[in-house]
């Protein structure tokens, strides 16, 4: 018997092993809950008025109606100005303040006339009249107007009255805060109602200051306009004819409601000088020709 010296190799089957099987659970993604303290800080106006941010979650669907509120807001005046609205509050007494607004009467007036009569005063509501620029005081409250007459703003040296939407401000300049829907205000220091209409803020102005007589001129709101002008000076760039004729029915009912308001003593010392308002109000107040400032200088002259 033979024996080999070299040992058998030893061969391992390969056993496959089984693995556990792995399983995949996939489950539903749960919906985005929004919490209300978020959908309220996401609603929020932005600061400019009449504008709405609309978040992109909360965007009109395809045959969905969503009601959109507007929220009309206004800023506080600046520090400065409070104390500039203070030192004018008596300022008129003993005076007559003539104020001027732009309807198409004012080209046939004679305001240059009022240069020489004593003890009037005189405001200017947005565009200037070159006969009797520079007036004593200057109002307008929209930023549109600011933009167009601009060029006067520099060298005006008088007192200014503005809303709060005019940010550029002078050392003789006040902001008012505007206050939206119907009202008077007796004190200027919390607020002024602009009523869509200057001239109705100006003769809040002039209440304020205790003028003892006001005439305002170019108060037409005539819809039919002057020889085709709604304004003195031609056309209004910001705003369509046709859509200004229309407005003038809205405005006129603040001047309703402000002589539902005034008490007969105050509303006696309105008069204004138009023959071509159309609207009932101007029957509530004194109201005369335009055509002459005789009224104006017999008043003035028993004031002496």
């Amino acid at each position: 018997m033979v024996v080999s010296p070299i040992k058998p190799l030893l061969v391992r089957k390969k056993v496959a092993i089984k693995s556990t099987p792995t399983v995949q659970i996939i489950r539903p993604q749960e919906p985005k809950v929004i919490k209300l303290q978020d959908l309220q800080r996401l609603q929020r106006p932005a600061t400019n008025p009449a504008i709405v941010v609309q978040p992109k979650h909360l965007k009109r669907q395809p045959g969905v109606k969503k009601k959109t509120t507007v929220k009309y807001c206004t800023y506080d005046p600046m520090p400065g100005s409070l104390e500039n609205i203070k030192s004018v509050q008596s300022k008129g007494r003993g005076k007559i303040l003539v104020i001027v607004a732009n309807g198409p009467s004012v080209s046939e007036a004679p305001l240059d006339q009022l240069l020489t009569i004593p003890n009037v005063e005189t405001l200017t509501l947005n565009c200037p009249d070159q006969r009797i620029w520079p007036t004593t005081y200057w109002a307008f409250f929209d930023r549109s107007q600011f933009t167009r007459h601009e060029k006067f703003w520099d060298n005006y040296e008088g007192y200014i009255f503005n809303s709060t939407s005019i940010k550029r401000q002078k050392t003789k300049s006040m902001q008012f805060k505007n206050q939206g829907g119907y009202g008077w205000s007796r004190d200027l220091t919390k607020n002024i109602f602009v009523g869509r209409s200057s001239a109705y803020a100006a003769m809040q102005i002039a209440q304020w200051m205790q003028f003892a007589h006001v005439y305002i001129f170019g108060v037409d709101m005539n819809p039919d306009g002057l020889n085709g002008k709604l304004h003195f000076y031609g056309v209004n760039p910001d705003v369509d004819p046709a859509t200004r004729a229309i407005r003038f029915q809205g405005e006129s009912v603040y001047y309703d409601k402000a002589a539902e308001v005034l008490t007969d003593m105050e509303r006696s010392k309105f008069t204004f000088k138009t023959d071509y308002n159309p609207w009932p109000f101007i029957q509530k107040f004194n109201h005369a020709t335009h055509k002459n400032v005789d009224d104006i200088r017999e008043r003035a002259q028993s004031l002496k």
